[in-house]
């Protein structure tokens, strides 16, 4: 009886003292907290000060944690020598990008980082847009969207849905020609609105299974000023018979003003999206 007794209190004493050496020390010191901060911030010099001083407290010279933070921070502390010495360059832009980017696949919540890509990602993608690389633009336009608390959302989303339009565009031959006078409807967009509104019959599929969105069209404006029907084409649909109602409005629209090349009226490619909204029927 007693030979157990004393088997079970030892039993008991050995899985204590093994328990106490596989569970991690606390943070007594508060060390390893404030570079965990810190870290976030963006700080990584003074992240890495904090985390040695929490490994050296007894107990975590091996902790996992810790070592792989401070290796953290030395790659971070390492991308940002090298944007340094890139920012030297004029030509290296794009490089230094990616840098940032490979801080950000490190630490995602660095506000700094974040806010330096949105700022310069943004400028590129008005670049892009305006100089009509639209492939381009949208895909710069979806990381602005895509950063947290970007002022620029909004807009970036709304040209990122208008590059990948006018991209589709360029390849099917919709982009308006270069033109001295683009075509514009005589009555302007008001006179569109009211065409749209006086005849749009929302398709009763699209309204059973509520169906709205935007329908982009290509579409060719003759000398005359008419729409050619033939050249009416879907470049961005929804369904539901939108794209059909959408085409048919479109071939109601026959009251522009023709392009003008030369001082002579040419025939004009145009690209043109009407709103579907079952809010407003």
């Amino acid at each position: 009886m007693k030979f157990l007794t004393l088997l079970t209190l030892l039993t008991f004493l050995i899985s204590n003292a093994l328990h106490a050496q596989s569970t991690p020390p606390k943070d007594s010191t508060g060390h390893k907290a404030q570079a965990d901060k810190l870290f976030l911030a963006g700080k990584y010099q003074q992240a890495k000060e904090l985390y040695e001083k929490a490994k050296q407290v007894t107990g975590n010279e091996n902790d996992d944690y810790l070592i792989m933070q401070l290796e953290n921070c030395d790659k971070c502390l390492g991308f940002w020598h090298s944007i340094q010495e890139l920012s030297k360059d004029a030509d290296a832009a794009k490089v230094t990008m990616t840098v940032y980017e490979k801080i950000l696949d490190i630490n995602p919540k660095d506000s700094t980082v974040q806010a330096t890509l949105m700022t310069n990602y943004w400028t590129l993608a008005k670049q892009r847009y305006q100089q009509l690389d639209f492939q381009r633009a949208g895909e710069l336009f979806r990381k602005v969207s895509g950063y947290p608390q970007s002022p620029y959302t909004a807009e970036a989303r709304v040209l990122a849905d208008s590059s990948d339009i006018y991209a589709k565009s360029l390849t099917e031959g919709f982009i308006a020609p270069d033109v001295e006078v683009p075509a514009a409807y005589a009555s302007g967009l008001k006179g569109i609105s009211n065409v749209i509104a006086n005849n749009m019959k929302y398709p009763e599929k699209a309204a059973k299974e509520k169906i709205s969105g935007k329908v982009w069209l290509g579409f060719i404006i003759n000398e005359k000023g008419k729409v050619i029907p033939e050249s009416v084409r879907v470049i961005k649909g929804i369904g539901g018979g939108c794209d059909e109602e959408a085409i048919r409005l479109i071939k109601l629209m026959n009251n522009w003003s023709p392009a003008v090349k030369w001082g002579k009226p040419v025939r004009f490619q145009n690209t043109f999206g009407i709103t579907f909204s079952l809010g407003k029927e």
